[in-house]
């Protein structure tokens, strides 16, 4: 590898299979340790091959297996434009190990020892960790969302994508059997990386440039064409395009980039062949591409549109709809498909019921496109004529267009509820502490640092990097969102670390290392067993003959913790646990402020819980009022 690749601290932690506490440590202990070549004091960038060569010496660095170099290769000492360039030439090897590709000595070595697994598996793999890093989810979209929309299209043997990105659209097209894929991607190596992947799969021609300004492949018309174009850019072409004859439905507006990617995609497909686009839901109803709208559904172009739940992707919680388009051929005018699928809503971004949100959108688009016809269902499904849409706004919103659902109350049910949300109000008086002066006067402090030092707690910093999911089999793990949250757990382990983790007792106590808003931390007290720490968290361990739990829990919750914390440009607070102050108590007094901390801690969680309750029970009798069903 090269002399003069850099590597932050973090990524000389992963090296060696530890936290970055420890490289921190190393950095003040051994006097050998390498410089920093770059950077800065707080963030400091060193010599990868100083490093590796520092941790040889020491014992300290791991035996990598082919597949973790590959993996490491992809996650160490880039930048990104370099990353994309060497994933598609691992991406050029796997599809043909006589690729002229060049390639650093260790990821060839790596490549040829692997030469007997799973070219395709493989790359799936490498793709997975590589486009898994938040900043890089933008480029992709999610494997069930691009399932979904292939099946949409299915079965069709020339597909198109004229924004393909790392090919996965096309990818799942193919394993539907189109047995030529076409793509335009406006980033080189992601160009060339979607050419070799989906080399794997079918007949592939994959081209570099910008679509819209400078068409590809201007003469094809596809079978089908897949396509999650870029969402609202304002500099797209419309200057230069103003007289395009892509533009048959109409000029589109400058601020409606996403018309201009839909009558694109449109253009490239055979008359009566099928589009699917990701879009945002504003295409359905802005005003400045009322116009346009309206001409599609004239010309028959419009089949359907699925409204898809906020949160289906991870980059933006912004709601989305799938629209499927044909091409205009001698049908004419069609009735259009409209389908509210937003029910589906996940508990967090990009979380969501995948087998339940495709079965809700392609059961009535199978019996839609079988039968032109599909049992409606209020506030889920329906079939419009295109001249009931034809009105002042052209609005194709579907929960727009649906009939509501009738509400169905059991009022036995909402008398119940309502009696235990006034129950469980009256109850949270009984909770918080009497009111009265206390001594005042100046209190001596000392730090969670300094008592971790004299040994009255331990403290502990989460692992590096845990590979989580909700269907994993692995044991359940406390994230911070969790603890911010104050939600309980829900993702497991889905594989072990490189360093061990960290299982938790009851009595722990675990705090967020990054808080929002007023940067007052938001502490929890395990009282479960069974639970790993997870990411951005930090632990204390309390010597209990020394320390009293619910004491330190509490204080850790309090504007005198929150001056431990740092600002971020982006208003997140960053919490330095070490320096939390706490007043120095006997232990009997400890424990009688603790069990005040533990009773208010108590009410905040009961006022959350009963606050949910009470607003879904209010909401229900709101509605059951205007319904008349309630009285």
């Amino acid at each position: 590898m090269s002399e003069d690749v850099l590597v932050t601290a973090a990524e000389v932690a992963r090296l060696a299979g530890v936290g970055r506490a420890a490289v921190s440590n190393w950095r003040r202990r051994y006097a050998d340790f390498p410089e920093p070549a770059q950077g800065t004091a707080a963030s400091p960038r060193f010599r990868l091959a100083e490093v590796e060569r520092w941790l040889r010496e020491q014992g300290k660095l791991r035996e990598r297996s082919p597949k973790d170099i590959l993996l490491r290769a992809l996650d160490t000492g880039r930048d990104e434009t370099e990353l994309f360039a060497l994933l598609a030439g691992i991406a050029a090897r796997i599809a043909d190990p006589h690729s002229p590709v060049r390639l650093p000595d260790e990821v060839s070595t790596a490549l040829q020892e692997l030469a007997e697994a799973s070219g395709p598996d493989l790359l799936e793999e490498l793709c997975e960790h590589f486009f898994g890093l938040q900043q890089r989810q933008h480029l992709v979209t999610p494997p069930e969302l691009a399932a979904l929309m292939a099946e949409l299209v299915a079965p069709a043997a020339t597909v198109f994508d004229p924004a393909c990105g790392t090919g996965r659209l096309l990818q799942e097209a193919a394993k539907r059997g189109a047995t030529t894929v076409v793509g335009q991607e406006l980033n080189e190596s992601l160009a060339a990386f979607a050419q070799a992947r989906l080399s794997l799969h079918a007949k592939v021609c994959v081209t570099v440039g910008d679509s819209l300004r400078a068409d590809g492949f201007p003469s094809i018309r596809a079978d089908a064409v897949l396509c999650n174009p870029p969402f609202a850019v304002r500099e797209w072409g419309y200057e230069e395009l103003s007289l395009d004859p892509r533009w048959e439905y109409g000029l589109p507006p400058k601020s409606e980039s996403e018309l201009a990617w839909l009558q694109h995609c449109l253009a490239h497909v055979r008359p009566g062949g099928l589009v699917v686009m990701l879009l945002t839901a504003g295409v359905a109803f802005r005003r400045p591409g009322r116009a346009i709208r309206q001409a599609l559904l004239r010309r028959g172009s419009v089949r359907a549109v699925i409204a898809l739940p906020g949160g289906v992707l991870m980059t933006t919680a912004a709601p989305l709809h799938l629209w499927v388009l044909r091409a205009p051929d001698a049908s004419g005018a069609e009735p259009v498909l409209l389908v509210d699928a937003t029910h589906h809503e996940p508990k967090r971004r990009g979380r969501v019921d995948w087998p339940a949100l495709t079965a809700s959108v392609l059961e009535p688009w199978r019996d839609f496109s079988a039968t032109g016809t599909v049992t409606e269902i209020p506030g889920r499904q329906r079939v419009v004529e295109p001249i009931d849409l034809l009105d002042e706004d052209v609005d194709l919103t579907p929960g727009r267009r649906l009939p509501l659902p009738t509400p169905r109350f059991d009022v036995a049910e909402l008398a119940a509820s309502r009696d235990q949300v006034v129950e469980r109000l009256g109850r949270l008086g009984e909770l918080l502490p009497d009111v009265r002066a206390g001594g005042g006067g100046e209190r001596v402090t000392t730090t969670l640092g300094d008592l971790a030092g004299a040994g009255a707690l331990s403290l502990y910093q989460s692992p590096g990097r845990m590979e989580l999911d909700e269907n994993a089999a692995g044991p359940l793990v406390l994230t911070g969102r969790d603890v911010a949250s104050g939600e309980a757990p829900t993702l497991r382990l889905a594989q072990l670390p490189a360093q061990e983790p960290i299982e938790l007792r009851p009595g722990d106590i675990v705090v967020s290392l990054l808080a929002a808003g007023d940067g007052r931390p938001r502490p929890r007290v395990i009282t479960d067993d069974g639970l790993l720490l997870g990411p951005n968290l930090h632990l204390l361990r309390v010597n209990t003959q020394r320390l009293d739990v619910e004491f330190v829990a509490g204080q850790l919750g309090t504007a005198l913790a929150a001056r431990a914390t740092s600002s971020t440009v982006s208003g997140i607070h960053r919490l330095d646990v070490r320096r939390v102050e706490i007043p120095v108590l006997d232990l009997a007094t400890q424990r009688r402020i603790g069990e005040r901390f533990r009773l208010l801690r108590e009410f905040r969680d009961s006022l959350r819980a009963v606050s949910e309750d009470g607003r879904e029970l209010a909401d229900a009798l709101a509605d059951g009022l205007a319904t008349g069903v309630l009285s």
